[in-house]
């Protein structure tokens, strides 16, 4: 049959108050058969249509982090268990600084001592101890700023709220009714032109605090405040190296290591990720990309979540295809939304996705075995009265069992359906053909 098999497929649900998929029992009255040959009669239905792309991904969280020792040691603290919630710069695990090297040992008091001097060179005068913190300030700010940015540049996926206002009945008059909407998407320009804005002030002021410290700082103590910071951060990092550190807010995963474990440089500690922001990343077909836009709705489903099903929406596809196993494939990104209730998020696991690419439509469909062929085309018998009529039809999305067909066809057409290979055509002339 031509025109039935499609390189899409489709969802349908059934259209109306009642639809009959149940093969009515009882031969075509008025259709001539051998005595081997057996027809049945089914009802043509309406149904409704969505075009969708599938494909498949593995469920990631962004961000997401493997936690690695940086020395080696052994396990004296272990702060947390897997499930835990944690804030960027907890201490998680640490070891017994007894275990470690030497030179983390000495770190320690190192760190104690460079500190002290840093203070007492930052707080040989008030005017340039209050620099030094106005400096740090705004050069934090700056970088806030800095990143705030690139966040509004490429991210396709920011939260915002639109406010809607309609006109509703109230008693004998009228009134605003006002209604908020959250969604994802790109930045607004304002929003971007806004954080352009607060950039360059944010940077006019980390330079202006930079040329004050400098000019309080000239003199003789200056390079010795540089060379004192420098000890603090580089004894800092090595003591930092005993323990691992939170790098962002989100949730433990796994935590490899008990108290007394004995531990190598390079070995996995902690997951740790931020489970409220999910996401897929699917590979599309080159046949089926152009179809794909930013912005269309997904579902999705896992083998490893039975009964869960996710939505989300296509944030961003790269127009750059890679040729994998001889075919072209576009990277997808897909933001997912959070599951209702407390699920369990196995990040890894592989995800089926269904893409909606199309509109919703409305079309008749009849069992695949009412479809019959020959030379001028598809056709269906249909009963109207007491005669049996031929009605041409063209096949489309095949549904199940079903295929959606558009012709001369009403729904609740009684249409006959071939059972047995030899099942005769009725003859429009009477008689056999």
């Amino acid at each position: 049959m031509s025109n039935l098999i499609k390189n899409k497929k489709f969802w349908w649900i059934a259209a109306g108050v009642v639809v009959i998929l149940a093969v009515l029992l009882g031969s075509l009255s008025s259709v001539n058969a051998s005595d081997s040959a057996e027809a049945e009669t089914a009802q043509v239905v309406s149904v409704t249509l969505t075009e969708t792309v599938d494909s498949t991904g593995s469920l990631a969280a962004e961000p997401f982090a493997n936690l690695n020792w940086k020395t080696s040691g052994t396990v004296a603290i272990v702060n947390v268990h897997p499930g835990n919630f944690v804030k960027a710069g907890d201490i998680l695990l640490t070891l017994d600084p007894t275990s470690t090297s030497a030179s983390i040992v000495s770190a320690q008091a190192d760190l104690i001592t460079a500190q002290e001097n840093l203070d007492d060179l930052l707080n040989s005068g008030t005017d340039l101890a209050q620099a030094a913190i106005d400096l740090k300030e705004a050069k934090e700010e700056y970088e806030d700023a800095e990143n705030y940015l690139k966040y509004l540049q490429n991210n396709n996926s920011i939260p915002q709220t639109k406010y809607l206002a309609r006109l509703v009945r109230q008693g004998n008059g009228w009134t605003y009714k006002y209604e908020t909407e959250t969604f994802r998407g790109p930045a607004p320009a304002d929003w971007i032109t806004e954080a352009e804005n607060d950039l360059a002030l944010k940077k006019a002021q980390y330079e202006d605090a930079r040329r004050e410290y400098d000019r309080l700082l000239a003199g003789d103590t200056s390079q010795d405040v540089i060379a004192a910071q420098a000890k603090v951060d580089a004894a800092q990092a090595t003591v930092n190296s005993m323990s691992i550190i939170a790098p962002f807010d989100g949730q433990v995963l796994s935590v490899e290591q008990v108290v007394g474990d004995v531990i190598s440089s390079g070995e996995l500690s902690v997951n740790i990720a931020d489970l409220d922001h999910l996401y897929v990343d699917a590979q599309i077909d080159e046949t089926d990309i152009a179809q794909v836009q930013v912005g269309d709705e997904v579902t999705a489903e896992s083998d490893a979540m039975p009964g869960v099903t996710f939505t989300g929406v296509v944030v961003s596809i790269n127009p750059v295809g890679e040729v994998t196993s001889g075919l072209v494939k576009y990277d997808v990104r897909i933001d997912l939304d959070q599951p209702e209730g407390d699920v369990f998020l196995p990040l890894g696991s592989t995800m089926n996705l269904v893409i909606l690419i199309g509109d919703e439509t409305t079309s008749l469909a009849v069992p695949i075995t009412a479809i019959q062929n020959d030379s001028q085309g598809e056709f269906v018998w249909v009963l109207r009265g007491d005669e049996t009529v031929r009605v041409d039809v063209v096949g489309g999305a095949i549904i199940g069992e079903m295929v959606a067909v558009t012709g001369d066809l009403q729904d609740g057409d009684v249409v006959a359906t071939v059972r047995a290979s030899g099942f005769e055509a009725p003859n429009p002339f009477g008689g056999n053909q």
